[in-house]
């Protein structure tokens, strides 16, 4: 039995074991996600979700927060009240600084907040970017018990998320302060996730930001082939980004400190780009692997090309017929290097335009993305076979604007296999028009001009299926460990600061969901709720979570653990292939927990680190008006 936090409540509201419904008894500081119906002053109320023991029926909460979780029925009839009680006072209060195991003090993170060029303050009053490393929080993942008719839980493993300088002394430079997230929290609970997509491989001929690193490997992979008797490599071969982080490092992968080699870097890493010579985090995932298949779980890992970055050549590269043949050769040589890997993910962002500054796009992108996915289906078929079938997936945008312009069904057709459907990034500041949610499942009951606001993962799954006939099995959907945040909203115009400093970590307007847990969200004390001046809320139009406070207007749109579980819970209802998350190296296990409970999975009762339910509440109501009801004013 593992040492589980509980919070000051019995039963998570996920537990099999709970009784749901209970008969009419006396108010008595009942607590749990079961539903109760009690009497008290006089009245019938119910509880809408997890209540806890100092909720009092018809007494609201002072401090802005909406938790109270009684609601009002209806009135007690006079032979309710003589035969079960009829309390009309209480006396509770919250427990008070209950010790919380979730946030970890990281000296290195507290030092940052505190330099000049930084100036953070936990309620948003001086400087915007925090620079939070992930050691803020413990890992808080649980065990579930396996399912394999149940939908699958995978996340995207950045390749530049496990550096952070200043645990080397580093991290007077911006460019020093990192994540760190450390691959061996993961190796504590292998069965986290069912799939772990590695994150980005990049194509020779970029021409974006990222061109010159991608030269840079470009030219050293071919000064190195001769020498291995290897040929050179042209445009649209695949290669790695960092060497020495996918392949030479130890630190932050899960791998011990005599594992690495720190002579690997663009020039020298060849040899060392296969399966059982490399270190780094390629190293790290297929020990993970290990460690998962040991204990019975099947951890599927795929690799990523692309991404929003590194697409800036798709479009030349999907209309060369040379070139096509290259990227698909490399692709076939990786899997060959990497047996591991059983799926391929193609990130294009985008097919037909709307991706980062100076990306090539072309009228004809659809249909040449469907020659590159049938020539990649026959090349990989014809190398694996069946019995070693390798799967193809991509990632695609959650705008159906952008969806028009990708063929998927025609992807479909030509031997894709999943859809990993990016549902976030709705909103974002600078962009958008209008402050909004960023990764909402639903639409609001009048959502207007669909395709330019308020957009939503339910419409654009209903795009894929209802108009393109997409299986549903094929469609995963996303879930988002990072915030989109403003500064200067106003809820009612939903006006915001355009270039104004947005709450950040190591971005403007992008706060990660550790950062969010340590200074904006508590999840420790027992229930989700705003703190340090931020309340949390749910828009009962969309059904969806920000943080918002209101003394400088900062907002943050965000996936907490309620609106997870509420797309896991959608998932398996409609029966996708799955829910996933951008991206795994930002949660600190309480979001996958979520998304596992409402796919339908179970916790372990002997390996359950933390008790969901009550995190599951919403915020403080109020309704946001689409902006369709604001226009038409």
């Amino acid at each position: 039995m593992v040492n589980k936090y509980t919070y000051t409540s019995s039963k998570a509201m996920s537990d099999i074991s709970d009784v749901i419904g209970e008969p009419l008894a006396a108010w008595d500081s009942q607590v749990g996600g079961r539903v109760f119906n009690v009497i008290f002053d006089g009245k019938v109320y119910t509880n809408t979700y997890w209540v806890e023991r100092w909720q009092v029926p018809g007494i609201g909460s002072s401090d802005g927060n909406p938790h109270n979780a009684w609601k009002f029925v209806r009135a007690a009839t006079a032979d309710e009240i003589n035969k079960i009680g009829n309390p009309t006072t209480a006396d509770v209060k919250p427990t008070e600084n209950i010790p919380s195991p979730i946030l970890v003090e990281d000296k290195y993170t507290e030092e940052t907040y505190s330099r000049p060029d930084v100036n953070f303050k936990e309620d948003g009053s001086q400087g915007n970017l925090s620079y939070t490393a992930t050691r803020v929080c413990a890992p808080m993942y649980n065990h579930y018990v396996g399912d394999k008719t149940k939908p699958k839980l995978s996340a995207y493993i950045t390749d530049w998320c496990q550096y952070d300088a200043r645990l080397d002394g580093g991290g007077s430079k911006e460019e020093e302060r990192g994540r760190g997230f450390d691959l061996a929290t993961l190796m504590q609970n292998p069965a986290t996730y069912d799939r772990l997509i590695f994150s980005f491989l990049g194509i020779c001929g970029d021409i974006g930001n990222k061109s010159k690193k991608v030269q840079e490997v470009w030219d050293g992979w071919n000064a190195q082939a001769p020498s291995l008797g290897l040929p050179q490599i042209g445009k649209g071969h695949i290669v790695p980004l960092d060497p020495y982080g996918d392949l030479g490092t130890a630190r932050n992968v899960g791998l011990p400190p005599e594992s690495a080699d720190t002579s690997i870097e663009s020039g020298t890493f060849l040899p060392y780009y296969q399966q059982n010579r490399a270190a780094g985090l390629l190293g790290g995932l297929r020990e993970l692997q290990k460690k998962a298949h040991a204990m019975g779980h099947k951890l599927d890992l795929a690799f990523s090309i692309g991404g929003w970055s590194l697409s800036s050549y798709f479009s030349a590269l999907a209309e060369n017929p040379d070139e096509r043949r290259v990227f698909v050769a490399s692709v076939v040589d990786f899997f060959v290097r990497f047996p591991m890997f059983s799926c391929v993910d193609i990130d294009w962002e985008y097919p037909g335009g709307g991706g980062d500054e100076g990306n090539i796009s072309s009228d004809k992108d659809g249909e040449n993305y469907v020659l590159l996915i049938k020539e990649l289906r026959s090349a990989l078929d014809s190398r694996f076979g069946y019995s070693n079938r390798k799967e193809i997936s991509i990632a695609c945008s959650g705008v159906k604007a952008k969806l028009k312009k990708s063929n998927i069904d025609q992807l479909v057709a030509n031997g894709l296999d999943n859809i990993y459907l990016m549902s976030y990034d709705f909103f974002g500041t600078i962009w958008a028009d209008y402050i909004g949610h960023h990764t909402n499942l639903y639409s609001p009951k009048d959502p207007g001009e669909q395709e330019l606001f308020d957009l939503s993962a339910e419409a654009a799954i209903d795009y894929l299926h209802n108009e393109l006939g997409i299986p549903m099995e094929k469609i995963h959907l996303g879930y988002a460990n990072y915030g989109r945040s403003a500064v200067g909203g106003d809820l009612t115009t939903r006006q915001y600061t355009k270039n104004g400093p947005a709450l950040g970590t190591m971005e403007n307007g992008a706060p990660e969901f550790f950062d969010i847990v340590k200074n904006y969200m508590d999840a420790e004390h027992s229930l989700s709720m705003g703190k340090n001046g931020f309340v949390l809320m749910t828009d009962t139009n969309a059904d969806a979570d920000f943080l918002f406070s209101e003394a400088k207007g900062h907002f943050i749109s965000l996936d907490t653990p309620r609106t997870v579980k509420q797309k896991g819970e959608y998932a398996a209802k409609n029966k996708l292939g799955g829910v996933f998350s951008w991206s795994g190296d930002q949660d600190c296990g309480l979001l996958a927990n979520a998304a596992r409970e409402g796919l339908g999975y179970v916790a372990d009762s002997n390996q359950e680190t933390i008790d969901m339910g009550p995190l599951y509440n919403p915020g403080k109501e109020i309704y946001l008006k689409s902006i369709s009801e604001i226009k038409s004013k």
